[in-house]
């Protein structure tokens, strides 16, 4: 039975193999990339070479080719791939406005996003936290990780048009929202939730963190204890990380 979301999930080979169990049996819904975008192939083509490389922009082309090699390299190094998607549901996973998620109302204890709703419009990103809403059982939570773009002090504020401006607005790498803790915090109000936030940085220039167990009465209610108070699956932890409570139906 389904009872967690994962939504922007990287294809199941890239997901660190410490972590795995946590992420890998039916329980989960995973949404997320399709194959052909995320199953990197074992050689430079001509044709991969050339699109990277007519950004003319040095820092891009050598992550690009870096992200090929580290990828060919765990995917090589792990499971069979068959035997992966076996052991948990996937699905590839596009969002419009428009879209509902495939649950009924009141349904799932747990969604988890990491780096995913920098890749959305605002207005898109709002109507997927409504649907979140509308499909997690009274005192679920939504867990989302984004970078927070402006206000980071551990490292240099993302670059406008992130991570290249050339790269169009149509291009599903391409980060569309900026997201602080402010605006996170107030769309998840308004999208019906009580916010927790964990780590986030604020306009004083102050890098705040709070471990979920620092408010453990928030959660008293939640159906989904062991991924709340469990932190280690979060792969890139220097991120602005919140928590939305659902209150009521």
């Amino acid at each position: 039975m389904i009872t967690r979301l994962q939504l922007g999930t990287s294809r199941l080979e890239n997901i660190r193999p410490e972590v795995r169990e946590k992420f890998l049996d039916k329980s989960w819904l995973h949404l997320g990339d399709p194959e052909n975008e995320a199953l990197i192939s074992k050689s430079f083509s001509i044709s991969y070479l050339f699109e990277i490389f007519k950004s003319k922009n040095i820092s891009f082309i050598f992550t690009k080719i870096f992200q090929k090699i580290y990828r060919n390299k765990r995917r090589n190094s792990n499971r069979g791939v068959i035997e992966l998607y076996s052991e948990t549901n996937f699905k590839v996973f596009y969002f419009r406005k428009a879209d509902m998620l495939p649950f009924d109302d009141n349904s799932i204890d747990f969604i988890y996003s990491e780096h995913f709703f920098e890749h959305l419009f605002f207005d898109e990103a709002f109507a997927l936290f409504r649907e979140c809403h509308r499909i997690l059982k009274p005192y679920g939570v939504i867990r989302t990780c984004v970078p927070d773009a402006d206000l980071r002090i551990y490292e240099k504020p993302e670059p406008l048009g992130f991570p290249n401006k050339k790269l169009p607005y149509s291009d599903p790498g391409k980060h569309k929202t900026r997201w602080s803790v402010y605006a996170l915090e107030e769309t998840l109000r308004l999208a019906g939730f009580e916010s927790q936030p964990l780590r986030y940085c604020d306009k004083w220039g102050k890098y705040n963190i709070q471990h979920p167990l620092s408010n453990a009465d928030a959660y008293d209610r939640c159906p989904e204890k062991e991924m709340i108070f469990d932190l280690s699956y979060i792969y890139r932890t220097d991120s602005l990380i919140i928590d939305g409570i659902k209150k009521s139906f």
